[in-house]
């Protein structure tokens, strides 16, 4: 090779010319630090504060651990299963929930949702529902290694459940009075279904985001919706006015009763009084007939003659007074 002056072509580098005997002894640190690493990235692990882990050793379930750090066996001899048990999962039926940048949209035309919201009720009448699923995790174990799908499971059980609730009540029931008792028992029904399975799910809630007539027939139901509310407004405007006259009704009655009762009392006293009047005159009357007959008359006179307009006085003798009356004067009517 020609001297090209200080740019000159590096020489090969050998694997005879290496100090293997300088290397050597970097070696067993280097193994040692590799194999603490691999150790403690394989034996520790964390849960976070939402989730639960379930370990498995040799694939047999050992334990469920809570949040926090934990170890385990490493080198792949313990495996460790997370899952998020205090999170809300919601399943949706008869549409779905389609997130779009910072906003969500619902679709009702969702292909599988369409198969899903069509129902028969009990009178033979369709009806499109789309009810939503809450629920969490409650048994880790049984969640993972019980059943192999859990959320088709769910899905599964639920649309059994709400077709058999649906099918066994009439249209006007499910469109109106009858939606709370459907969420109700289907939540019980759908609970005991899974809990049977061992599925691990605790079922939350059950939500009707609405049940709607099929689109060829919405106004036809709307017009019934409309008149079943003015019946329902009539009803009660009558039953107002039923309260409202009802209460006065009896508060007359009461009155009366009242009224008569006071005047009953009044007269049954007068006449007690009036009797023991008599009897009291009575008595004297027995003692002297002839003195308490005359004051009898002359108070019974002394009444009556100054209510008279006019006053004759006959003697006990006159037997014919007639034609000494004025019988065709004023103020004698035939």
């Amino acid at each position: 090779m020609p001297d090209y002056g200080p740019y000159k072509r590096p020489q090969e580098i050998r694997f005879e010319d290496i100090p293997w005997g300088s290397i050597k002894k970097f070696i067993p640190p280097i193994l040692i630090i590799i194999f603490v690493i691999i150790t403690g990235y394989t034996a520790f692990y964390t849960v976070k504060a939402n989730e639960e882990a379930v370990i498995l050793r040799f694939g047999r379930y050992i334990e469920t651990v809570g949040s926090g750090l934990h170890t385990k066996i490493p080198y792949g001899i313990d495996k460790v299963l997370k899952g998020e048990v205090k999170r809300i999962y919601n399943e949706e039926f008869g549409f779905r929930t389609e997130q779009r940048s910072f906003s969500s949209m619902i679709d009702y035309e969702y292909p599988d949702a369409k198969e899903e919201k069509l129902m028969l009720t009990g009178d033979l009448n369709c009806a499109e529902v789309h009810w939503v699923i809450r629920y969490k995790i409650k048994a880790l174990e049984e969640y993972f290694f019980n059943v192999r799908d859990v959320r088709e499971t769910i899905r599964g059980v639920s649309q059994a459940v709400m077709r058999t609730l649906i099918g066994d009540r009439s249209i006007d029931e499910v469109l109106t009075i009858g939606r709370t008792e459907i969420e109700q028992k289907s939540r019980e029904d759908i609970q005991k279904i899974l809990d049977s399975y061992k599925c691990g799910i605790d079922i939350q809630t059950v939500l009707l985001k609405g049940v709607d007539p099929p689109e060829p027939v919405k106004d036809a139901f709307n017009a019934v919706n409309q008149a079943i509310q003015i019946r329902d407004r009539i009803i009660n405007d009558a039953e107002g006015q039923k309260n409202k006259i009802l209460p006065a009704a009896e508060g007359k009655k009461e009155q009366v009763i009242k009224e008569a009762e006071g005047y009953r009392i009044r007269r049954v006293n007068e006449a007690t009084g009036d009797v023991k009047a008599f009897l009291a005159v009575y008595e004297e009357y027995k003692k002297a007939e002839d003195v308490t007959r005359r004051r009898l008359f002359l108070e019974t006179m002394s009444k009556v003659i100054p209510k008279c307009e006019k006053l004759y006085i006959f003697d006990k003798e006159v037997k014919g007074f007639l034609p000494i009356l004025d019988l065709a004067g004023e103020g004698v009517k035939k």
